[in-house]
Parts: C-alpha cells; sequence; structure tokens
C-alpha cells in the first residue's frame, strides 16, 4: 500500500458500483496523476483496470473518508415554492452537454419567461471525451413551470462552441445574447421582439 496522506491534501475519488462493487471512474493515467503511488502499486493498465476501490485503498482510509452520493446528473432548475425547493429537470435536449450559463427572460414576449442555455466543455482529461454536443437551445416557457425545447430551426437560437457565459445587453435600442466562447470570438444574437 502507499501512504495516501504524503502530501497532507485531500484527494477527490469518484466511483461507481458494478455487481455490488466499486471500482473507480478515473483510470490509471488521471489517477496517479493525482495520487502518483498508484503508477508504481499498479504497473500497467491492465491491472488496474480489473482492480475495485477497496483492492487500490484500503479499508481503512475509505472508512474515514467522507462520501458523496450522486443520485441524478441531469440539468435541472429548481422553484422557490414558500422556501421550500422543487426540483425540475429540464427538457431531454437540454440533457445533451454541460451548461455553463442560463439565462431566463420573457424572449418571445408572450408574457411568460423563457430560458435560453449555453454551454459544451471542450478541455477535458486524457480519459474523458469532451462534451461538445451543445447548440445553444431556446426553452419556452408556460407560465406554470414547464419549459419545451424549441429546435434552432424554429428558435434561430443556435450557439455552437465552447460558451462559457452569455449575457443580455442592448446596443442602439436593439436586444441582444452575446455569448463568450474559449478560444474563439464573440458571437452576438438578436433577440427580436
Amino acid at each position: 500500500m502507499f501512504p495516501l496522506e504524503a502530501n497532507k491534501s485531500n484527494d477527490i475519488v469518484l466511483s461507481y458500483f458494478n455487481d455490488g462493487k466499486k471500482f473507480p471512474v478515473r483510470g490509471r493515467e488521471c489517477s496517479s496523476q493525482q495520487i502518483p503511488a498508484i503508477k508504481s502499486k499498479y504497473a500497467n493498465y491492465e491491472s488496474f483496470a480489473v482492480a475495485t476501490l477497496e483492492d487500490i485503498y484500503t479499508e481503512q482510509d475509505l472508512e474515514r473518508s467522507l462520501h458523496y452520493q450522486a443520485k441524478s446528473f441531469a440539468s435541472i432548475y429548481l422553484e422557490n415554492i414558500d422556501g421550500n425547493l422543487k426540483v425540475h429537470s429540464l427538457p431531454n435536449l437540454a440533457q445533451l452537454s454541460s451548461i455553463n450559463q442560463i439565462l431566463t427572460d420573457d424572449f418571445d414576449k408572450d408574457g411568460h419567461l423563457d430560458i435560453v442555455i449555453g454551454g459544451n466543455l471542450y478541455n477535458s482529461e486524457v480519459e474523458t471525451p469532451r462534451n461538445d454536443a451543445g447548440y445553444g437551445l431556446f426553452l419556452k416557457g408556460n407560465g406554470k413551470g414547464n419549459f419545451t425545447s424549441v429546435p434552432v430551426y424554429n428558435s434561430g437560437f443556435f450557439v455552437p462552441g465552447d460558451v462559457k457565459d452569455m449575457a443580455t445587453i442592448k446596443v442602439k435600442g436593439n436586444k441582444y445574447i452575446i455569448a463568450a466562447k474559449n478560444n474563439d470570438f464573440l458571437q452576438f444574437i438578436k433577440v427580436v421582439q
């Protein structure tokens, strides 16, 4: 076994269950970058690939660790109802990639709040493919807390790329959504009113 406390810092270890056993989510490459001693304990990728979390870390290390469990990775919005938060999953088209910014406004001027989203994540670890399926999305609100995805060919909202932030601005009386992308030009989308 290797000393996990050698650098006196906490390390995050993601795991998943398979047939009742816990396995690390990250492979040998990323795990050994986080904890270099893993590389010497597991000389090759094959030996690491079949190791359970208990094989890699001692039971004592795992017992004294802080544990969190995710029940969903869905993109959601929270509705505040008299101080109680109600979870609403966004429609399926909003689940295609990571979301980095959500703007709310009555974009279609029907009296109900709508949502536009932008995101993706191009820079990722070697073992993690980049999130690049998002092209921005307009979600039409009905005023009752429900949102419907409106495809780009109907909404005109198309924001591809590694979107890191969005904001609304006014230029000479016209409203625009400005999208800032990593290593790319700013994109301006005119909001037709």
